[in-house]
């Protein structure tokens, strides 16, 4: 049994204080609150990163079979925890990636056979054969989240700990990702899972830990009821299906190889062809049109949705195609297109919160309305590193109404956003599709897309 007792984390003031949990063999918590709440530090905590790599005052226990995990170093640490943190680029070894399945086992001295024997086991599990051996930069995000979560599987350790792991899962994924949870638990396995959207986790998880003002309250399994998700401000307990969704919105099909060209469109994506340096096939190679207004593109992972807003947006600089915007040619850059990406922490440069949004716009008070609109006007002075996930998201929301340009295009936007800070993300999604911008979202959360009007354009082979 995994026990935290009379916990308190502190960095400049408490994030978390006198926290009293325990985490059971072959069970499954999930661990949920608002962004920056403190879901991920505590992760941290057990894993050891904080404080070796993040400085941090920790007082109290926390003990696994007899032993305070605060008074054991990383090395010895790192052979009791397993993590999927919440970018899992920043966990990678390698560039090959089954040989970052085999780093971690490898540094072990486990014998070939054995590490070959764990890889397989897994990459089985997750019906994932067809990511061995593939160059990891060339990998979606969905992807990446899916060799992460089969490279800490692989390590066969007491604890493991995940973090934000649904963010880039299709719904496929998160099926595969489901069946890795089930064998963690029948091999006794502590599974501890920091997540927002709990529909996928409600009839695996044993108990579900809110965090709230400082404090943690834990509740046992059976009492996770729809209208305690609605009491508690928590993201849907049910999951919404993709036929509920087009059965109430606007839906089309696009194919990776439709040569339709659209005539009317406000925003007109001609011939866009890519494709990976290391792959013979065209990621796509297409037209496409889109309108003023809020549009939702889905799909699976790897069908090439985030590659798109990198080409609309000038980020992949080797795509071919032509992009017109009120008939008007546009070279994709960041001059005409305001973009949140997957991966935040590139768009983060500056050393505050003010002088990051300071980049998009010279306004006072456009400034202060964005901050104020996501929750962050308060941590106007902090480093933007220093935020959590969601709060990372949400600068770079408020960052993309500030900067007040015609077209917004945002990938995974909810990741790390609870049920009220979605919210609010769509009332702001509403008031600029009122304004006239054209808004294209590229995102898995079918709960956004329900609570949120909007045009379905789903990517398919």
């Amino acid at each position: 049994m995994l026990k935290i007792k009379n916990f308190t984390l502190t960095y400049d003031e408490p994030v978390l204080e006198n926290v009293n949990l325990s985490f059971k063999s072959g069970e499954i918590t999930v661990l949920t609150g608002t962004s920056g709440s403190g879901k991920s530090s505590l992760l941290k905590v057990i894993n050891g990163v904080i404080p070796y790599f993040q400085p941090a005052e920790l007082s109290g226990e926390i003990t696994y079979q007899g032993k305070n995990l605060l008074d054991l170093d990383m090395s010895e640490r790192s052979n009791i925890v397993a993590t999927v943190f919440q970018n899992p680029k920043t966990q990678f070894y390698a560039v090959n990636s089954t040989d970052e399945m085999a780093f971690a086992l490898e540094n072990r001295h486990l014998p070939p056979k054995t590490i070959f024997q764990r890889i397989n086991q897994f990459t089985q599990l997750l019906e994932m054969e067809d990511l061995l051996n593939r160059n990891i930069f060339a990998l979606s995000g969905g992807e990446k989240q899916l060799l992460a979560i089969t490279s800490v599987a692989c390590m066969d350790n007491d604890i493991y700990l995940f973090d934000e792991p649904s963010s880039s899962l299709d719904r496929e994924a998160i099926a595969r990702f489901k069946k890795v949870l089930v064998k963690l638990k029948e091999m006794g396995k502590i599974v501890i899972i920091a997540e927002h959207r709990l529909y996928y986790l409600k009839e695996l998880m044993n108990q579900l830990i809110v965090i709230k003002d400082k404090k943690v309250t834990s509740y046992p399994a059976v009492d996770i009821t729809d209208d305690f998700t609605k009491t508690q401000n928590l993201r849907q307990l049910n999951e919404i299906s993709k036929t509920e969704l087009i059965e109430s919105l606007p839906y089309q099909k696009h194919s990776k190889k439709s040569q339709t060209l659209p005539e009317s469109s406000d925003l007109i994506c001609q011939n866009y062809c890519y494709k990976h340096r290391d792959n013979k096939d065209n990621i796509f190679d297409f037209n496409l049109g889109l309108d003023k207004g809020i549009n939702f593109i889905i799909g699976k992972n790897g069908v090439g949705k985030t590659t798109f807003l990198r080409c609309l947006s000038g980020l992949n600089k080797t795509f071919k195609g032509q992009t017109f915007y009120e008939k008007q040619p546009v070279k994709p850059t960041y001059d005409w297109i305001s973009e949140v990406v997957q991966d935040v922490n590139y768009q983060l440069f500056t050393e505050s919160v003010w002088s990051e949004i300071s980049i998009v716009s010279d306004d006072e008070k456009v400034k202060k309305d964005a901050l104020t609109q996501f929750g962050l006007i308060d941590k106007i002075e902090r480093h933007p590193q220093s935020l959590s996930g969601g709060e990372k998201q949400r600068l770079l929301l408020a960052m993309a109404k500030a900067s007040n340009k015609q077209i917004i295009a945002l990938d995974e936007p909810t990741s790390g956003l609870c049920r009220l800070q979605m919210e609010r993300m769509i009332e702001d999604l509403h008031d600029m599709a009122k304004t006239g911008k054209l808004i294209i979202v590229v995102t898995h959360d079918y709960e956004l897309i329900k609570n949120c009007s909007g045009n379905i354009i789903e990517f398919v082979e």
